[in-house]
């Protein structure tokens, strides 16, 4: 008999009932990976968007320094749904929104991450090509991090926080990998390099973010784009 694999998403909101659209997007997605008939799935987003409603209006009372968490578990035959409703105080600042997305190391679930900055820059005022730059940014950082910093190993884990401000968006992305050093990475840019793929993925990053900045040996990427240019 082969052995149960599970796959674990993980979902972090601040009790604000404007989140609740994008629990229901990240559901729908999930469950389209599932084989059950288009009523059940139907039946399924109603019970995790009533849940959150619940957490969020009941539980948290839409209090501003807490997070509710959803747990969703994929095997081959199911999803259970865990959602967390006794709420986790947050420290932050009053004006800041915390996301947090964590995901098995498979690249199959790089598309829940696009869903999720999609809708996240959808309360940000970015123009649109801003907009572009920040997606492209934060998915090569998620595909570096499930592809080359966990190697896929679907026991570890990527997990991509998008911190909202007024003023800014701030997205850390950490693997569970042993790390890399930035300057020993080609240069992309360099005649020599020019048909070697390594080291552009960070050069990517480093020119749609107006802030990249690598810590704990590169387990941990903190990426910045300000809505306007910052005082210097």
């Amino acid at each position: 008999m082969g052995e149960r694999t599970e796959q674990v998403i993980t979902l972090s909101l601040p009790s604000s009932m404007q989140h609740i659209d994008l629990l229901k997007v990240i559901v729908t997605e999930i469950v389209k990976e599932t084989k059950l008939p288009e009523d059940i799935q139907e039946q399924i987003n109603l019970a995790v968007i009533e849940a959150g409603t619940k957490s969020t209006q009941h539980s948290n009372k839409e209090e501003p320094e807490k997070q509710w968490t959803f747990q969703l578990i994929l095997t081959e035959n199911t999803l259970t749904i865990v959602p967390d409703d006794e709420g986790e105080e947050f420290a932050r600042e009053e004006t800041e929104q915390v996301i947090t997305l964590s995901l098995p190391s498979s690249m199959q679930h790089v598309y829940l991450l696009d869903v999720v900055v999609t809708e996240i820059l959808k309360e940000i005022d970015f123009t649109e090509d801003i907009q572009e730059q920040i997606n492209l940014a934060v998915i090569e950082a998620g595909t570096n991090a499930i592809k080359h910093g966990n190697k896929e190993n679907p026991v570890k884990k990527a997990t991509i926080q998008f911190t909202l401000s007024e003023d800014r968006l701030v997205t850390i992305i950490k693997d569970e990998g042993d790390g890399f050093a930035r300057q020993e990475v080609a240069d992309p840019l360099d005649p020599e390099n020019l048909l070697k793929s390594s080291g552009r993925g960070l050069f990517l990053m480093e020119a749609c973010m107006d802030s990249v900045t690598y810590e704990d040996n590169g387990t941990i990427i903190k990426m910045v784009k300000y809505t306007r240019t910052p005082e210097l």
